[in-house]
């Protein structure tokens, strides 16, 4: 993912809805200096504040990270390499988009390392992208995955495990000693 070109669209967002740094910064909880470190490309931005923003600005997370597409096409093909890729250190999370946001199927290969994480805040609705589908199916490629849904007990899968889930999940962490990875398709929430 290129920091200045999500930088741009970050900023023609907040711009576009006649807001301040300082009124973004009121509104999602992520201060105004770092905001303007983002949107200049000087700095990474964690996947969880960038769904936030995403669910402030009531966009799609691809929109963001890879521009909108609108163009249909009765075949399409993502050759290896291409799509785009949101990667979050702190996070230990990154993630390959496998299609185009105006897909109706969302897939992606997500790489957690030990303890990587993707969690929604309660009252968040931020990871309707990541996590939030009417339906979202998870295939453990590599690893061992806790996976919570709705506040219940997690749920531990491993390799060659599949996971339907309705509704959305809350939490997907890797629970193993070693980098995980994952395949997961969600049927888009408009669909």
């Amino acid at each position: 993912m290129n920091r200045l070109e999500l930088g741009t669209r970050l900023r023609a967002l907040r711009t576009q809805r006649g807001l301040s740094l300082s009124q973004l910064e009121v509104a999602t909880d992520i201060s105004s200096s770092f905001l303007s470190l983002v949107e200049s490309g000087k700095s990474d931005i964690t996947i969880s504040r960038l769904l936030r923003l995403a669910d402030f600005f009531d966009v799609e997370l691809g929109d963001l990270v890879e521009g909108s597409r609108v163009d249909r096409r009765p075949l399409e093909v993502i050759r290896d390499g291409d799509g785009s890729v949101l990667a979050s250190r702190a996070e230990g999370v990154t993630a390959r988009f496998l299609g185009h946001q105006r897909w109706a199927l969302s897939p992606r290969v997500s790489e957690y390392e030990p303890g990587g994480t993707i969690e929604v805040g309660e009252g968040e609705q931020t990871a309707r992208e990541m996590l939030h589908h009417h339906e979202l199916f998870i295939y453990v490629v590599v690893g061992t995955f806790e996976i919570t849904v709705h506040g219940q007990e997690p749920v531990r899968v491993a390799r060659g495990d599949a996971v339907l889930v309705r509704d959305g999940a809350d939490r997907v962490v890797n629970v193993g000693r070693r980098r995980g990875r994952v395949l997961v398709v969600g049927v888009a929430t408009g669909s």
